[in-house]
């Protein structure tokens, strides 16, 4: 069956076949047995209409993606994500208040395990050993490797480690979703920078939720480096319809601190080596509403 995939939005995950199209059809359009429009976003949820439209006359219109709450229950290399990108498991255990995977996806489930070097599993380390085992069997003959799905740091054991010593990574990602993360995070990053630099070592730093100050946003990013990682600012989104109506604080300050703690260069800029994740002492607590 040829399909085409209908994207409203380009990202750096898009695949790039001939087959993949970003918006309304072109000229010289082939015509297709189905026409997939993939939605990832909320905000791009009124372009359906349109797009439905425009390509109807191709094909077979069928309509799916995270922003319509698709479980996403298999995966095709390269079909709605670029080849490299793999995901062998869909769903978490967990129940984060701020996270949309529960809902969309729920309870986890493993899947066949398609080789790729970027891992974009919600929570690969929640899987059975037997599962993370082969997943990381067929990492070894990957280069370049990222975990950009993140690792949950309470589920970072020893033997994970010693797995990933022996693989070509170029990113390991945790999450500091909370303040109350921060203890087990410190865990996660000791065991890691044993054998891994600050380079490697990434962590997503969620900022910008209910209840959230600047300062507050920033002495979490500093203490993520202080620990012995490279952060990333996220900046903690709604479902919205309208791109700049998805952020809770959308003034200029909080735009420039989430530019800031974006980007590695300005951030080794602004801080100096600190001493190792052992001798940082753990912040006061601080409360939290999503």
């Amino acid at each position: 069956m040829k399909i085409a995939r209908v994207f409203p939005t380009r990202t750096n995950m898009s695949p790039r076949d001939p087959d993949a199209y970003f918006g309304e059809p072109g000229l010289f359009t082939p015509h297709y047995d189905q026409v997939h429009i993939s939605v990832t976003f909320t905000w791009d949820l009124p372009k359906i209409g349109p797009l439905i439209q425009a390509w109807r006359k191709y094909g077979e219109v069928k309509i799916g993606g995270p922003a319509m709450d698709d479980k996403g229950d298999d995966f095709s290399t390269g079909r709605y994500i670029r080849k490299g990108v793999t995901i062998t498991s869909r769903g978490c255990p967990n129940n984060c208040p701020w996270c949309f995977v529960p809902r969309r996806e729920g309870k986890l489930r493993e899947l066949p395990i398609v080789a790729g070097n970027i891992v974009q599993d919600n929570n690969l380390l929640a899987c059975s050993r037997k599962h993370i085992s082969k997943v990381f069997e067929m990492l070894r003959g990957q280069r370049q490797i990222e975990f950009s799905g993140g690792f949950e740091s309470a589920r970072l054991e020893d033997w994970i480690v010693e797995e990933l010593r022996g693989l070509k990574i170029r990113h390991i990602w945790l999450s500091y979703d909370s303040p109350q993360a921060l203890r087990e995070l410190m865990k996660a990053v000791c065991r890691l920078r044993q054998y891994f630099s600050r380079d490697k070592v990434r962590c997503y730093v969620l900022i910008g939720y209910h209840g959230d100050t600047l300062g507050k946003a920033e002495s979490r990013l500093r203490t993520a480096w202080n620990i012995g990682t490279l952060p990333f600012a996220m900046r903690y989104r709604t479902a919205s319809l309208k791109q700049s109506g998805t952020f809770l604080f959308s003034g200029s300050e909080w735009v420039g601190l989430t530019r800031r703690w974006s980007r590695p260069a300005i951030i080794r800029a602004m801080m100096k080596d600190k001493p190792s994740c052992q001798e940082t002492q753990m912040p006061t607590s601080e409360s939290r509403d999503y």
